[in-house]
């Protein structure tokens, strides 16, 4: 009997090591479709590289809770999680971005070096804060999300110099008293943020999709209703949270 104990508990650990060892590639395959977003970029494809860069947020989506459930860090306790997850987000939310406004010309020709650098300067020291989030988890000031703002100008088609407007701005938010909600993270609206974050990523795949075929201008409409449904949703709750219950 104790023999049989002893298998079980042997059978279990390699199961739980094997799922771990999965989470960890999972998060790795984001910097792979990051890889081939920015070869997308290189290749003049803007949607592609959208697309890629959609696979690799919904990798970031779901592996942190995946490494929870499954005790990842006591599994593989010299891997660090945390900073796997952060390089791979520096170059799918900074990197890529910054090459992409750079390569497809998004600012004036002038400041074609300078902006993405600024972005990447900042942005770096973002992600070394250890004030970066707020104990009920919003993020202080605008988050490093520079491959979402990208994908609003490549949706919206805006100039050069609408663009270069925005990206100061937002750069200026980085160091304002903003707070963010962090879609996964904020446990008083988790469910509801949940909905609205796959809804916003349905749409805006829906949305890159339709731009490059003869979809029904009714459909796309509608698309663009709900992506900017959800949109409205993640500002209002973070103006809310900065602007009337600042408590944290």
């Amino acid at each position: 009997m104790s023999n049989e104990n002893n298998f079980k508990t042997f059978s279990y650990f390699k199961y739980e090591k094997l799922i771990a060892l999965f989470v960890h590639l999972l998060t790795g395959f984001g910097v792979l479709a990051g890889f081939f977003a920015l070869i997308s970029v290189l290749n003049n494809n803007q949607s592609n590289a959208f697309l890629w860069l959609g696979l690799a947020f919904l990798i970031d989506s779901i592996d942190g809770t995946l490494a929870r459930k499954f005790n990842v860090k006591k599994n593989f306790p010299n891997i660090d999680g945390k900073m796997l997850d952060s390089i791979i987000d520096f170059f799918n939310y900074v990197i890529v971005p910054a090459i992409t406004i750079y390569w497809f010309k998004l600012v004036p020709e002038n400041l074609l070096i300078f902006i993405p650098s600024i972005l990447i300067l900042v942005s770096i020291y973002s992600y070394v804060n250890l004030n970066v989030m707020t104990s009920d988890h919003y993020y202080n000031g605008f988050p490093a999300i520079w491959n979402v703002v990208v994908l609003y100008f490549y949706i919206f088609g805006t100039s050069q110099i609408t663009n270069l407007v925005i990206l100061i701005f937002l750069l200026i938010l980085k160091f304002s008293p903003l707070k963010c909600i962090h879609p996964l993270r904020v446990k008083k609206l988790r469910n509801i943020s949940i909905f609205f974050t796959i809804v916003w990523f349905t749409m805006s795949a829906l949305l890159i999709v339709s731009m490059q075929t003869n979809i029904k201008p009714i459909y796309e409409l509608l698309f663009m209703f709900a992506w900017v449904t959800s949109n409205l949703y993640f500002i209002l709750i973070s103006l809310y949270k900065s602007l009337i219950n600042k408590k944290y």
